[in-house]
């Protein structure tokens, strides 16, 4: 008997992106949904207060709520019919680890900041908030901005120039594209887990229109942009036929 679909909140789309979220964390877990063929069902919620992590994304599962995008990969592993990590040595899972950790940790705070945060990519960034509607959305807007400007600057990437920190993004984009190197998947020719990771932070870098320098720099990795399209073909056809 098929399980109910798992029900996952997270932040809308916008943009016209060929993704159901922008969310990074939250595409993460909707492309992990999709490879290991769990299904899910997708609500926009652009409060992330009302989860218990208060963030996005969140799931209601067998009428449990669970916050965060790990915690929720951990809880489901046990019910996926695949495992995507099968195939992969010690030295492989523990690069993977290393990715990810870069991506959510540090990059995740360079494309917050170029989009949200940098004058230039404000002129993006704002668009989101059109979701919520008018007069509210203004007001919505710059407590976020303001807010997180004081997040980034606590988390350290805030505390630098501009220049300087599209190159730290430069960096960790360099370093993805190195790792995949000519293969399909990073780490061969079948996807394994970290590929949602991936995906999530480099194709909201590819399809968010930002005229960030460091949005110019992803579009030029060709290797990455293929990946991208390949990774979204493979997963979100439906949505990026729609």
């Amino acid at each position: 008997m098929s399980r109910a679909p798992i029900q996952v909140y997270s932040f809308g789309p916008a943009w016209g992106i060929p993704v159901p979220t922008c969310s990074p964390f939250g595409l993460k877990l909707v492309t992990w949904l999709r490879m290991v063929d769990l299904p899910s069902t997708m609500h926009v919620e652009n409060n992330p207060a009302k989860g218990p992590k208060n963030k996005c994304p969140w799931i209601v599962v067998d009428g449990q709520t669970i916050g965060d995008s790990e915690l929720i990969m951990s809880r489901l592993r046990a019910e996926a019919t695949v495992d995507l990590n099968a195939g992969l040595s010690a030295e492989q899972k523990a690069i993977a680890l290393c990715v990810r950790r870069m991506l959510d940790e540090h990059y995740h705070q360079v494309w917050e900041h170029q989009l949200f945060i940098d004058d230039g990519g404000w002129e993006q960034g704002k668009i989101f908030f059109n979701q919520i509607p008018a007069p509210a959305n203004i007001l919505v807007r710059t407590l976020v901005r303001r807010d997180l400007r004081k997040q980034l600057y606590a988390r350290g990437v805030g505390r630098h120039s501009n220049a300087e920190i599209i190159q730290m993004g430069i960096d960790d984009l360099d370093a993805v594209d190195a790792l995949l190197g000519d293969r399909d998947f990073l780490f061969g020719d079948a996807p394994s887990e970290i590929d949602a990771t991936v995906f999530a932070f480099l194709s909201l870098t590819y399809y968010v229109p930002c005229p960030s320098p460091l949005w110019t720099h992803m579009r030029s990795l060709t290797r990455l942009t293929a990946y991208c399209d390949r990774m979204l073909d493979r997963y979100f056809k439906d949505q990026s036929a729609a």
